[in-house]
């Protein structure tokens, strides 16, 4: 006799970060963003939101070719 069980994953709701990011292109241009971002624990790593925060500003920075000088990631709350 064999039981199947079905096991259903829940994740707590995401929580909203703040991030700051400064980043030097090649040409030498620098720039400081930030912004919030939603992440989910136990789905989310900080290295898979840190790569979210980056494609950002790659689209901000209007490049790829870019050196990240700072970063902060932390929960958007007092």
């Amino acid at each position: 006799m064999s039981a199947t069980t079905t096991e259903t994953a829940s994740h707590p709701d995401p929580i909203t970060l703040h991030w700051i990011m400064t980043a030097q292109t090649d040409d030498g241009r620098q720039g400081t963003n930030d912004g919030r971002i939603a992440a989910t624990p136990g789905v989310h790593t900080h290295e898979s939101t840190y790569t979210a925060v980056l494609k950002a500003m790659e689209e901000w920075m209007g490049t790829p070719h870019f050196t990240v000088i700072f970063f902060s990631l932390t929960p958007d709350q007092i």
